[in-house]
């Protein structure tokens, strides 16, 4: 019997390693996580999300079932709608407050600009001028960020600091366009985004997302992709996504860009959760047939009685049944 790694030891393993230094420090990996079963599924689902939620991560949850993992537009609309981004913008102009050295405001209904000139004893428009300039060198300073996403991000950031009755109209499109929810492109040109996000640009936008959130003073992105919908080779009809082989090749193939482009990401940890039959050579929707994808992620030399945890795959079992 291949050698599996319980739930525990493995996440505990992905804390010290992963979450409390490669990543955390700008580094980006892509784990794949064969439950052995399912208590093991859960059990090592949710000890990655509250060890990210712990240290200070935002972590996205994704099921195969309802969002279509075959296409990254709709991978990132799915993750876009778990981010708060009027709250990330409000973490931004804190940041610039502090680099500035003023002094944060206290909450109150007045618009930001004025609760911080009120705060620091000063002029309204000195503080307008500075914090403007401060976000432009920000955002400008990231070769990183997608061309509109820069133009959203200053939109946004502008919107929660000047305030004003149409500042949630201003947020709400700029939102809508970032999830997905509207496609009419017309509600965002009046903010100079003339593009609308599909399959061709969507990873570019996702990658400006990662960079966005350690902007934003968070310690990165922990992304959680369940794919045990993949192994289903029957249409069952209940309401679900099924995924015929021309889906499954490619949502295979997104794994494998994801694997490709790990240079371009930032602090971010992707855990894939395949069903068991993932591994099942003959299964006929598993890892063989994808050579491009399993030449990427089995080892060449694997030991049968030790599992190496750094590994880009590993067999993982409940708790108190280490398989050998």
């Amino acid at each position: 019997m291949t050698a599996t790694i319980t739930q525990g030891k493995w996440s505990e393993f992905i804390r010290r390693e992963y979450l409390e230094g490669f990543v955390r420090h700008g580094g980006a990996a892509i784990k794949f996580c064969v439950p052995m079963q399912e208590q093991a599924r859960a059990g090592t689902w949710n000890a990655l999300s509250d060890l990210g939620r712990e240290l200070g991560y935002i972590v996205v949850e994704t099921d195969a079932a309802i969002t279509k993992t075959n296409l990254i537009d709709h991978l990132l609309f799915h993750v876009a709608r778990q981010i708060d981004w009027p709250g990330l913008a409000e973490r931004v102009i804190s940041r610039l407050c502090e680099h500035e050295s003023y002094r944060l405001p206290d909450p109150a209904q007045k618009p930001f600009y004025e609760r911080v000139a009120e705060r620091n004893g000063i002029d309204l428009n000195i503080v307008k001028i500075n914090l403007e300039r401060a976000l432009g060198e920000v955002i400008s300073e990231q070769p990183e960020l997608a061309k509109d996403f820069k133009t959203a991000m200053t939109q946004l950031c502008l919107a929660k600091m000047r305030g004003g009755a149409d500042a949630p109209l201003i947020v709400q499109a700029l939102v809508d366009w970032l999830t997905g929810r509207s496609p009419n492109i017309s509600a965002v040109k009046r903010y100079q985004i003339f593009t609308r996000i599909t399959r061709t640009n969507a990873r570019r936008l996702l990658e400006s997302l990662l960079h966005w959130v350690v902007t934003a003073g968070c310690s990165g992105t922990i992304i959680l992709l369940d794919l045990a919908r993949l192994a289903v080779a029957k249409n069952l009809r209940d309401g679900r996504i099924y995924y015929t082989t021309a889906m499954l090749y490619d949502a295979f193939e997104v794994l494998r860009e994801f694997i490709d482009s790990t240079d371009r990401l930032t602090h971010c940890l992707i855990v894939v959760l395949p069903d068991a039959s993932f591994l099942d050579e003959a299964s006929g929707r598993g890892i063989a047939l994808y050579q491009a994808l399993k030449l990427r992620i089995i080892d060449d030399v694997r030991a049968r009685e030790v599992v190496n945890p750094m590994a880009t795959l590993v067999r993982v079992s409940i708790d108190g049944l280490e398989a050998r």
